[in-house]
């Protein structure tokens, strides 16, 4: 991911540019972010304060209308059949990539019925041990997992969730074997790992962070390529010796495909200028975020190769579908 970042560094000057005379968004008309999960998580979170943000800037009040269920699906799809004026976004979380990467049967396609706007942020997973289980480091799991083949439970929120394709991911790249444990969410699975129960367990930075420094869990490494602002004093997994291994959180912003091309333009534009503002960028380090504000394309491209990406991790794992 932190290639990922350089590379489009330049792309997006010269984008914002080229956007700033795109037509104005219509008038008289509510402009609403949808989010396809329910109130009080990180994706609400961070759609609220786009929403206010963006709203700000364009001199309009944008309302975030919750539409949860289905792992995301029915907020996906309202968005899908929405009006195609730029008016109603989709803030999604990395699984929209990984839905079809299952195979899930889902009414629509993303990469066909969506316009990518932008990737908004991305952030790191935290690799978490059990205290119990006395290691300290990635090349000292990695030393007692290949001692130990599936000795070592791993928990899970969920088959075919972002953090099992992450766990899996992880399995690979550092040619070892543990035994996955899913749950009915990240709670569960927290309370496991703090149990004991499994010993390994994969999970947004800013929970990892607060579970580790008070002693429950101990954290070894964020999984992205870079340290994070949040947490510089953690080593990357690939620190630790496990190479081939960029992995996180992100969140991307869609309207539905057919929106003309000013207007994506437009919202783009906007978004970005949100997403580099000091204040927003200190907001997201809190949260354990980096701001990512890419062009259409580059964001297009991007959904289209985490997709491919996970159906790789899947397909070697033999992971299907619930």
């Amino acid at each position: 991911m932190n290639t990922r970042r350089r590379l489009l560094a330049a792309a997006c000057l010269a984008f914002a540019t080229a956007a700033s005379s795109a037509q104005a968004l219509p008038e008289g008309k509510q402009m609403r972010i949808v989010v396809p999960y329910s109130a009080g998580g990180t994706s609400d979170i961070l759609g609220r304060k786009l929403a206010q943000e963006l709203g700000a800037r364009l001199g309009r009040t944008i309302v975030v209308e919750n539409r949860a269920g289905a792992g995301g699906s029915i907020g996906t799809e309202s968005v899908v059949h929405a009006d195609a004026d730029g008016m109603t976004l989709l803030l999604h979380s990395g699984a929209i990539s990984t839905e079809p990467a299952l195979k899930r049967k889902l009414p629509y396609d993303v990469t066909r019925d969506l316009a990518a706007v932008t990737t908004v942020v991305i952030g790191p997973f935290a690799v978490l041990v059990s205290p119990q289980l006395g290691i300290k480091s990635i090349a000292e799991l990695v030393e007692y997992a290949k001692a130990n083949p599936g000795k070592l439970n791993f928990g899970t929120p969920g088959i075919g969730t972002s953090v099992h394709l992450a766990s899996e991911q992880f399995q690979v790249a550092a040619g070892i074997k543990m035994t996955h444990v899913p749950y009915k969410g990240s709670g569960p699975a927290l309370t496991a790992a703090m149990a004991n129960e499994v010993q390994v367990l994969i999970d947004p930075l800013v929970t990892a962070k607060r579970y580790a420094e008070d002693g429950r869990l101990r954290a070894l490494a964020v999984t992205t390529g870079e340290r994070s602002p949040l947490w510089p004093g953690m080593p990357t997994v690939a620190e630790g010796g496990v190479a081939n291994y960029d992995t996180g959180v992100w969140y991307g912003l869609y309207v539905p495909a057919g929106t003309p091309e000013a207007t994506v333009r437009k919202l783009n534009a906007e978004v970005v200028q949100v997403l580099k503002s000091p204040e927003f960028v200190a907001w997201l380090h809190e949260q354990g975020l980096d701001p990512v504000a890419d062009t259409p394309e580059a964001s297009t491209t991007w959904l289209k190769s985490q997709i491919d990406t996970w159906k790789r991790v899947a397909a070697a794992a033999g992971i299907q579908a619930e």
